[in-house]
């Protein structure tokens, strides 16, 4: 039903690229200034960007986002590169319904691994179509004498922190700080009304239909 209501909503839409927002159940959507950290009342997911899940079949899996579809999310694994190899990236990739996710961890201890887990299934999944895909960006910096290495985005309890990929593994990344992707007022605009619109079918189960008088001969 949830697959439906989102397609139904992106019958006759020009935009190409979908988005998903997470919105806890029972609040509204405040658009931010940075969309990318974890909020209650709406936050959305990145592609390039690392996620610390707990899948229904309690597996637990670092995964970066590499493309969204209608109600599927589609990732790729930690690269095993090391300072002799700084350029391979991951081969494994996981193609998985939002349905599936069970808990998000948003990690601030990075020795324990441990922080706040977040229940999936009291947020609505909102996928919606825009003209720009969401996307953050990696960056190149010193960490290794081989020379530079990819530093990726990771959502934690403090929002996006950058890490660097270690022979299978995350480290975070003391370097300077790298930029937050932004919204501007007219994309805030914009994905405020794409998300209500979804929203008010989500709540309210509201469809509208048009009943085309019949013809004469009829």
């Amino acid at each position: 039903m949830f697959f439906f209501l989102i397609a139904f909503h992106a019958i006759g839409q020009t935009d190409s690229t979908w988005n998903p927002m997470l919105l806890k159940k029972g609040n509204e959507p405040i658009i931010r200034e940075d969309m990318a950290r974890f909020s209650s009342h709406g936050f959305n997911l990145y592609r390039n960007c690392f996620y610390d899940f707990q899948l229904k079949d309690n597996s637990k899996k670092t995964l970066r986002l590499t493309d969204i579809k209608q109600d599927t999310l589609v990732f790729i694994g930690v690269s095993m590169r090391t300072d002799a190899d700084l350029g391979q990236i991951s081969q494994d990739t996981f193609v998985v319904a939002y349905d599936e996710l069970y808990k998000l961890l948003l990690i601030h201890d990075w020795h324990s691994l441990s922080g706040k887990k977040v229940i999936l299934d009291n947020f609505y999944f909102i996928f919606y179509k825009s003209p720009k895909p969401n996307y953050y960006e990696s960056k190149l910096g010193h960490v290794f004498s081989g020379g530079q290495s990819e530093i990726l985005p990771r959502l934690s309890s403090k929002g996006i922190v950058y890490c660097f990929e270690y022979q299978g593994k995350l480290y975070p990344y003391s370097g300077s700080s790298l930029p937050t992707p932004n919204a501007s007022d007219e994309n805030k605009d914009q994905l405020l009304n794409g998300v209500l619109a979804v929203l008010d079918v989500l709540v309210n189960r509201r469809i509208t239909v048009t009943i085309q008088p019949k013809s004469a001969g009829n």
